[in-house]
């Protein structure tokens, strides 16, 4: 070969190597494509939306579905845009339909509750309730202080209710099935002790392992031992572990 013609057939070999790695580069990052999900026995549409990386109103408009807190077991789900997973090999991070994990704000013990006479005068409620069903009285009032600000007017999106945040399956779980009775979330003495016996179950569930409880409480019970525990709601752990001393 030429002097001359090398360079022109060098040219044509990057050319073809830079051709190449582009395909190879487009077979690496595939599309998101939309996928599908069969609901299995007692799972819930909030839970599959954290899971699954999709909002819960999403996740419902792409399946026409109007009442959330309804799905059958054995309905394949339309998921739309794909969920991918994290790092971790936990799935893709997203809210579990309920609260958002928050942050540690401020120091929600004596001295902000000095300034709230009305929700200080809970804390005997807590202790009571604690005292009765065999949980920390700290973590208790920590979980509810994540929660809800210890304040029971508060109604999530997704209908969860009072002090401890209940969601309305959670509280029809307790009432029929721990307690055998039928407390009142709206009331604020009650839905203390609900929460306090649904936290007692969760603790009973995962062995005593407080995280995993208080993980649960946030994340649903089935959702943890299927997945393991979201990125957000290991956040939501650390916060309530680190507001136990706070109590």
């Amino acid at each position: 070969m030429s002097a001359l013609r090398r360079p022109r057939a060098v040219l044509a070999l990057v050319s073809l190597l830079a051709l190449a790695g582009s395909t190879q580069a487009a077979v690496v990052r595939p599309a998101r494509r939309s996928g599908a999900h069969v609901v299995s026995r007692g799972e819930t549409l909030s839970e599959l939306a954290g899971r699954l990386g999709v909002s819960v109103s999403d996740l419902a408009r792409a399946n026409g579905i109007t009442n959330p807190d309804r799905i059958r077991a054995g309905r394949r789900l339309v998921v739309p845009g794909g969920a991918g997973s994290s790092r971790t090999g936990r799935p893709a991070a997203g809210r579990t339909g309920a609260r958002s994990a928050g942050k540690v704000s401020g120091r929600p013990g004596p001295e902000e509750l000095r300034r709230q006479p009305a929700r200080r005068a809970l804390s005997s409620r807590f202790d009571a309730a604690a005292r009765k069903h065999g949980v920390p009285a700290d973590l208790l009032k920590a979980v509810a202080w994540q929660e809800s600000g210890w304040q029971n007017d508060k109604v999530s999106s997704t209908k969860a209710l009072g002090i401890g945040q209940l969601m309305p399956d959670t509280v029809t779980f307790v009432n029929e099935r721990l307690l055998g009775a039928r407390l009142d979330p709206r009331r604020p003495e009650q839905n203390i002790e609900m929460s306090a016996r649904f936290l007692r179950y969760l603790l009973d569930s995962t062995g005593g392992n407080v995280a995993l409880a208080v993980g649960s409480y946030y994340q649903g019970l089935t959702s943890v031992r299927r997945d393991g525990t979201l990125r957000v709601t290991d956040k939501y752990v650390s916060n309530v572990l680190a507001l136990r001393s706070r109590f």
